[in-house]
């Protein structure tokens, strides 16, 4: 496979907190090459919740994981506040990893088993060299509360929770490090209805409280649709259509944008 051409990119305008530019993901094995993202570009402004929807497969997740720079792009360029991830070293990574914090589908699969609550939220901030370990306790127990998880059983472990309470654990621990950006890869799929509803309610909450930037992750256009400001529709690998979610949901341009919204006009309906 030759080389991926050598692209020129300018630098994002002040108000751009992540931009994905030209991005293309390759998987390569001994049955031959994947591509999981081709040749993405998206924005992320601050304070704005960007959605990006799909049908598995999609590349969602990978474009996530590329944003967090938890994985090498094959070629582009991925930029957080203006620092381009893939030009830094592994320290300054690391650095700037506190500033981008993900949300996982499988809340106790993203949790430390033999820590508890508390253990698991202070965590972050250990690995960090922040505060003392009682400064650091006494920040996660604030954050359990602000996630509604009360303190009073911060020191159980994961497996003692509920999924819900599990995953509000997971938001909490990705808050101890005050993030600017927040990616939320599938994070209620996992959870029955009316948690799912809690989860979401929190997630608009805690992004007015704090002035969140967020990028979330979901095959379900019902839930993009209550939380996104802007939308953006992927299909093997590309965007095919992205814009204001009212717009996008409102009229639609792209076909098959329009038979993901056919596929849930009966439960929009009915809500």
């Amino acid at each position: 496979m030759s080389e991926p051409a050598k692209r020129t990119f300018s630098d994002p305008p002040a108000d751009v907190l992540v931009r994905v530019e030209a991005v293309t993901k390759i998987f390569s094995s001994r049955a031959g090459d994947t591509v999981a993202v081709d040749n993405v570009s998206i924005d992320v402004r601050t304070g704005e919740t960007v959605g990006i929807v799909g049908e598995s497969g999609s590349g969602k997740s990978t474009l996530a994981r590329l944003i967090m720079g938890l994985q090498p792009v094959t070629s582009g360029r991925v930029t957080f506040a203006g620092q381009e991830l893939t030009a830094l070293t592994g320290k300054e990574q690391r650095a700037l990893r506190g500033k981008m914090q993900m949300v996982f589908q499988n809340p106790y699969g993203s949790l430390l088993p033999h820590y508890t609550a508390v253990g698991n939220v202070a965590e972050p901030l250990r690995l960090h060299n922040r505060g003392t370990r009682e400064s650091r306790r006494a920040k996660a127990l604030e954050l359990l509360e602000l996630v509604g998880v009360n303190p009073r059983f911060a020191d159980l472990s994961p497996r003692q929770f509920s999924g819900g309470q599990q995953q509000r654990i997971a938001i909490a621990r990705a808050l101890a490090l005050e993030p600017e950006l927040l990616v939320c890869d599938e994070p209620t799929s996992s959870l029955d209805v009316s948690i799912q509803a809690q989860i979401l309610t929190l997630l608009e909450d805690l992004r007015g409280q704090l002035g969140l930037s967020c990028v979330f992750i979901s095959h379900n256009l019902a839930v993009v649709e209550r939380l996104a400001d802007r939308v953006a529709v992927m299909r093997t690998g590309k965007i095919v259509e992205e814009g204001p979610t009212e717009q996008l949901f409102g009229d639609p341009q792209d076909d098959y944008t329009k038979d993901l919204l056919a596929a849930v006009l009966p439960v929009r309906a009915g809500t």
